[in-house]
C-alpha cells in the first residue's frame, strides 16, 4: 500500500529530530563513560587508535539506552511542534483521529523496537567481550612515564623516585632521590646523586637508569630496636646503573575473565549459563545439606560418648539427657563448653557455605537481569513512544525547552525504578518482576497520557495550571483591559458613577464584618454554612462595572479599571461543592487544619483586596467627575 504525503511528512519531521536527538542522548552517555574512566585513561599513554576504539566499542553497548530516550524527545518534539503550528488542529478538523495520525510513528518505532532487541541481542555481545578486554588492557597497562618536579612520584613498582629540577631539551634529571623498597622495607635503599638519565629498553619491558655522582644507603635485615649493632651500608658512586621493570605494554584479557560476564552473551549463552549454574549451585547446596547432617549427627554422637559410666543409669535405655544429668559438676561444664565450640564452628561453617551459595545465586540473577534487559529494553521504545507523541500534543509546545525537561524527567523516572527494581532482584530481596519494575510503572503513564491526548484533554496546558493554583492557593491574577477597536455603545458613566458609589460603600464596609474581621469559623467552614452574602454581592456589581466600563474609549478609564483585583471570593467559602466532602476534610482535623488555613490566608487577602477596589473606585468616581461630556 503505497503511503500518503501526511504519513510521510509525518515520519519526515519525525526522523531528522530522532536521528539529532540520538546523537545527543548517545554523546551524553559517553561523557559520562569518559568521566568514569578519566583516570585510567589518562596518563597511560594510549594511542589515538586505541581510544577511538575503545570509545566505538562502548558507544555500540550504550545504543539501548539511546534509542529510547531519542524517540521519547522526538516524539515530544515533533507532536509539541505540530500542536504550536496549529499543524495538529487542522489535522483533527479534517477528522483525523490522534491515533491515526501517531501511526506511521508508532510503526517506525515498532520497527525499531525489533531492531533494537536483534541489536541487544547479536551486536552487542560482541561488543561488550571486545569492551571488557580494552578495559583490562587499560587498567593492566603501567602508566606511560612522566616524571613531575619537586614532587615523588610512585608509579614505578617498588620504587618512589623525586626529582628536583628537569631539563627537557637534554633529558637530564638533577638532584635526583630515590628510595628503593622493592626487596621490602627490611632491605630499603636510598640513592641520592646529582644527575641522572632515564630511558626505557627496546623490549619496552624494563626502565634504565644512569645514576652520576651520588651515594647509595642502605641496610640489611631487620632494624631492631633493642639491637646495638644495626646493619648498614653507604656507598659513593661516580656513576651507578640501575634495571628497573617497567613493562608499558598493553596485556591481553584472560578469556575466562570476558566470557564469564553476563553482557557478553547472547540470550541462548545466557539461558545455557544460567542453566549450568544452576545444576551447580542444586550441587553444591546438596552437598552442604548431607555433610550438615553428618556433621550434626557426628556432634550428637560426641556428646554420648563424652558421657560418664553408663552403669550409673537405672534403665538400659541410654538416653543423651540422662548422661548429662548423671554426670558430675565438672564434666556437665566440660560437655557444655565442648558443645558450644563444636556449634560455633557449625554455624560459622554455616555462614560461610550461606555466603557462596548467596554469590553464586546472585551471579544466576546477573544473568536473568541482563536476559530481560533485551526486552525490557525493546519495550522501553514502545513505551517512551506512547508517552513523548501523546504528552507533545497535550503541551503543545515545541523546541528544546519543555520537551527536554520532560524527557530528562521520564529518563530519570525510568532509569531510577529500573536500577532499584534489577538491583532489589539481585539481593535477592524481591522476585524477578523486579526486572520489570520500570515497565510496569511507566506503562500505564504511556495509556494515561494516550487516551488523555485522544480525547483532546487540557491537561498540562499552562491557562489551565495556573487557573488551578490561582483557585487553590489563591495566586495573584491581574486584569487586562484594552481598549475595543469597535465599540457598538459607549460606557453609561451615570450608571457607572452609581455603581463605583455603591462599590466604595461596600469595600469600606466589609472589612468591618465577621467575614473578614475575624479568624474563619470552622464549624461553619466545614459543617455549617459562611455568610458571604454581601462579598459575593460586591463581586456581582465590581464585574458588571467591569464589563459595563469596558466599553469606554478614554484610555486612562481602562487603565484605572485595570486596577480593581479580581475578587476570589471562593477562598473563604468551604473547599467543595459536596457537603459529604468538607464534613470529611473537617473530621480528618490535619487535613481540615490545611484547609482552615488556605481559609484564614485567603481572608487575609480579600482585606488587602478591599482596601485596593475602594482606593481605585475612589480614583475613578473623581476621574469621572471631572471628566464629564
Amino acid at each position: 500500500m503505497r503511503p500518503k504525503r501526511l504519513d510521510i511528512f509525518i515520519l519526515k519531521s519525525f526522523l531528522l529530530l530522532f536521528v539529532a536527538a540520538f546523537a545527543i542522548c548517545l554523546f551524553v552517555l559517553l561523557m559520562n563513560v569518559l568521566w568514569r574512566y578519566a583516570e585510567d585513561i589518562v596518563g597511560k599513554g594510549l594511542k589515538f587508535w586505541f581510544l577511538a576504539k575503545f570509545f566505538w566499542e562502548f558507544a555500540l553497548t550504550l545504543v539501548p539506552q539511546a534509542l529510547p530516550l531519542a524517540v521519547l524527545m522526538a516524539s515530544l518534539i515533533t507532536f509539541g511542534n505540530f500542536g504550536e503550528r496549529l499543524e495538529l488542529l487542522a489535522m483533527k478538523t479534517a477528522g483525523i483521529p490522534l491515533l491515526r495520525i501517531m501511526r506511521p510513528v508508532m510503526i517506525f518505532s515498532i520497527i525499531l523496537a525489533g531492531v533494537s532487541f536483534y541489536f541487544q541481542n547479536v551486536t552487542v555481545p560482541k561488543a561488550a567481550k571486545n569492551l571488557y578486554a580494552l578495559i583490562y588492557s587499560i587498567n593492566e597497562k603501567s602508566p606511560e612515564l612522566e616524571i613531575p618536579e619537586g614532587v615523588f612520584y610512585n608509579q614505578i613498582k617498588g620504587y618512589n623516585m623525586y626529582v628536583k629540577h628537569k631539563d627537557f631539551d637534554t633529558g637530564l634529571l638533577y638532584d635526583v632521590t630515590i628510595y628503593d623498597h622493592s626487596e621490602g622495607y627490611d632491605n630499603l635503599s636510598v640513592y641520592v646523586s646529582d644527575s641522572a638519565t632515564l630511558e626505557t629498553t627496546a623490549d619496552k619491558q624494563h626502565l634504565y637508569l644512569h645514576l652520576f655522582s651520588g651515594e647509595q644507603f642502605g641496610q640489611n635485615g631487620s632494624m631492631d630496636l633493642n639491637s646495638k649493632g644495626k646493619p648498614y651500608t653507604r656507598e659513593e658512586f661516580r656513576e651507578k646503573h640501575i634495571l628497573l621493570e617497567f613493562n608499558s605494554d598493553m596485556k591481553q584479557a584472560p578469556e575466562g575473565l570476558v566470557s564469564s560476564q553476563a553482557m557478553s552473551k547472547n540470550m541462548n549463552e545466557i539461558k545455557h549459563t544460567i542453566d549450568s549454574l544452576s545444576n551447580s549451585q542444586d550441587s553444591i547446596g546438596r552437598g552442604n545439606m548431607n555433610e550438615f547432617k553428618v556433621s550434626a549427627l557426628n556432634t550428637y554422637r560426641m556428646q554420648k560418648s563424652d558421657s560418664i559410666a553408663y552403669d550409673k543409669l537405672p534403665s538400659k535405655t541410654i538416653s543423651a539427657d540422662s548422661v548429662f544429668f548423671v554426670s558430675s559438676r565438672s564434666k556437665q561444664v566440660d560437655i557444655k563448653n565442648n558443645m558450644r565450640s563444636k556449634i560455633q564452628t557449625q554455624a560459622s561453617d554455616l555462614a560461610i557455605k550461606s555466603t557462596n551459595m548467596f554469590y553464586g545465586d546472585r551471579t544466576i540473577r546477573k544473568h536473568w537481569i541482563e536476559w530481560m534487559k533485551k526486552i525490557t529494553n525493546s519495550l522501553s521504545i514502545l513505551i517512551f513512544f506512547f508517552i513523548g507523541a501523546p504528552l507533545g500534543a497535550i503541551i503543545r509546545k515545541g523546541g528544546l525547552g519543555v520537551p527536554v525537561l520532560v524527557s530528562v524527567f521520564t529518563f530519570i523516572l525510568f532509569y531510577i525504578t529500573s536500577v532499584s527494581g534489577d538491583k532489589m532482584y539481585k539481593q535477592g530481596e524481591w522476585s524477578i518482576v523486579g526486572c520489570w519494575l520500570s515497565v510496569m510503572v511507566l506503562t500505564p503513564l504511556s495509556v494515561f497520557f494516550t487516551i488523555k491526548a485522544n480525547g483532546d484533554s487540557t491537561l498540562f496546558q499552562f491557562d489551565v495550571i495556573t487557573e488551578f493554583f490561582r483557585y487553590w492557593f489563591g495566586t495573584k491574577v491581574s486584569r487586562n483591559i484594552v481598549r475595543k477597536d469597535v465599540v457598538i455603545e459607549d460606557a453609561d458613566r451615570t450608571k457607572c458613577s452609581e455603581e463605583l458609589d455603591n462599590i466604595l460603600r461596600m469595600s469600606r464596609e466589609l472589612p468591618e464584618t465577621n467575614l473578614l474581621s475575624r479568624l474563619p469559623n470552622y464549624a461553619n467552614l466545614f459543617f455549617g454554612s459562611v455568610d458571604a452574602q454581601e462579598l459575593n454581592s460586591l463581586n456581582v456589581e465590581l464585574e458588571a462595572l467591569v464589563t459595563e466600563l469596558g466599553n469606554s474609549r478614554d484610555r486612562v478609564e481602562l487603565d484605572m479599571l485595570n486596577g480593581f483585583p479580581i475578587l476570589q471570593v471562593h477562598g473563604v467559602q468551604p473547599p467543595f461543592a459536596k457537603q459529604w466532602a468538607n464534613r470529611m476534610v473537617g473530621i480528618l482535623f490535619p487535613l481540615g487544619l490545611l484547609f482552615y488555613l488556605r481559609a484564614w490566608l485567603f481572608t487575609r487577602k480579600l482585606n488587602r483586596q478591599m482596601v485596593k477596589t475602594s482606593q481605585t473606585a475612589e480614583n475613578l468616581i473623581e476621574y469621572i467627575a471631572n471628566n464629564k461630556q
